[in-house]
């Protein structure tokens, strides 16, 4: 006879075997694409990437945390000289075979800039890169931890399925999905660079899939917290999900006011305290790692630093930041350019068609109304944020805002029936054909 223990635990082992089983079979398809756009692009990925590579080799000589002020090591300042630059902004770095190199010639004075993120991402890529050399994939640390970008891309794309199907999109819908979102030109460029975007998929849709599996088990509220501490973890502009997920159970706890028949809902008093939960799990991480970097932090300020303080934001400064996170996924010139914006336009579509034809007890109502209202405004947060905080303004860049694709896609993908699934699906095949090509030619 089984136990109770038995009997709670048999359910669940079919379903985390398929979802094994799917993170195999994708983690067979990305490999071979992050292994080829690793190959075709040496060069480091302007400022970041040089200074995560420096982050990579830092964790390999035994310091865990970069520290504000911190000067990049010899062996990235050398990966920097031999790899090139791209886009080609800095065309005066010293030859390769030079027996050291002064780190004040470099960008940023060859001061890392990576000490605003927590380590997180940083040591998870650094064990995986490891291993990857263990392997005996790749013998050099950069590249393998670029490689072990498809782990990522993979894991994003696993948790992504769990919200397409979580909020009801049909198989097929969830599979075009899928293909869709592997092929947009910024999120691969993410998970083939060293950059903690690359956990953008894989946290937006945990966070999002934490706040709806919360709403229809009833249960989970360490699941809430865990989730918006997670996203926190691993880079702060992934705030903008955390507050996207919690405005979507303050918008369904308005709305639950409105229409207390509704019995797919929970309590009004339910949603204010599950919003609060994961708020509260962010706000948490976000108030250890500003005590830790600011206790480990060194003197003084960088050339970027200068650069970006402020005393006060002006008018323009926010009015150039709205809305940029509605912006097709591949900025540069290039023939995947109109796949991308139609995928992109294809996705925020989907919001509004959500907001006009779906009635207001519809959960997608709430979410379409969270997403777009996140979308629009979230940059502004991310200005707010970086004064208040660093003192600083910075533009912000399209890619902070990819943690918001996975409700989009998944939102999208329920609307996604009849011939609108053919034509999705037509799409759904060309756009990876396309990206393999521009790789391979």
């Amino acid at each position: 006879m089984l136990g109770r223990g038995d009997g709670a635990t048999r359910p669940r082992r079919p379903a985390a075997l398929r979802l094994g089983a799917l993170f195999l079979l994708l983690l067979v398809v990305c490999v071979p694409v992050v292994a080829l756009a690793v190959d075709r692009n040496p060069a480091l990925f302007v400022l970041d990437e040089f200074a995560y590579a420096d982050y990579l080799y830092k964790i390999d000589d035994g310091r865990l945390v970069v520290r504000h002020g911190e000067l990049s090591g010899q062996r990235a300042l050398r990966a920097l000289a031999c790899r090139g630059y791209t886009p080609s902004t800095w065309n005066d770095r010293p030859p390769c075979d030079a027996d050291g190199f002064d780190p004040a010639v470099f960008p940023n004075a060859g001061i890392n800039s990576a000490d605003i993120h927590p380590p997180t991402y940083f040591l998870i890529t650094y064990a995986g890169a490891r291993a990857v050399m263990a392997l005996g994939l790749d013998d050099d640390l950069v590249d393998a931890g670029r490689l072990f970008g498809a782990v990522w891309m993979a894991a994003g794309l696993v948790a992504l399925w769990c919200l397409l199907r979580t909020l009801g999109a049909g198989t097929r819908a969830a599979a075009c999905g899928l293909a869709l979102v592997a092929a947009g030109p910024m999120l691969l460029q993410q998970w083939h660079f060293l950059t903690p975007d690359g956990a953008n998929v894989l946290a937006g849709s945990l966070v999002m899939l934490a706040a709806l599996r919360w709403e229809g088990s009833g249960g989970g509220w360490a699941w809430l917290v865990g989730a918006g501490a997670l996203a926190m973890a691993v880079k702060a502009p992934n705030v903008v999900v955390v507050v996207a997920a919690g405005l979507y159970m303050l918008t369904r706890a308005a709305l639950a006011r409105r229409h207390p028949d509704d019995t797919s809902a929970r309590s009004p008093r339910e949603y204010v305290l599950a919003a609060g939960a994961m708020l509260g799990g962010a706000a948490l991480v976000s108030a250890v790692w500003l005590v830790t970097r600011a206790a480990l932090a060194g003197p003084g300020t960088s050339p970027m630093e200068r650069d970006e303080r402020v005393s006060i934001l002006r008018p323009g400064q926010l009015l150039e930041n709205i809305a940029r996170f509605i912006t097709p996924w591949d900025r540069e010139p290039s023939a995947l350019y109109p796949l991308a914006v139609l995928t992109s336009y294809l996705f925020v579509g989907s919001l509004l068609v959500a907001l006009v034809a779906l009635k207001r007890k519809d959960r997608r109502y709430a979410l379409a109304l969270a997403a777009g209202a996140v979308l629009v405004a979230g940059p502004l947060l991310l200005v707010g944020v970086n004064f208040v905080v660093r003192g600083t303004y910075t533009i912000i860049e399209p890619r902070y805002g990819t943690t918001l694709v996975p409700i989009q896609c998944a939102l999208a993908a329920t609307f996604w029936t009849g011939r609108a699934l053919y034509l999705v699906a037509v799409l759904a095949f060309v756009a990876p054909l396309a990206v393999v090509a521009r790789l391979l030619f």
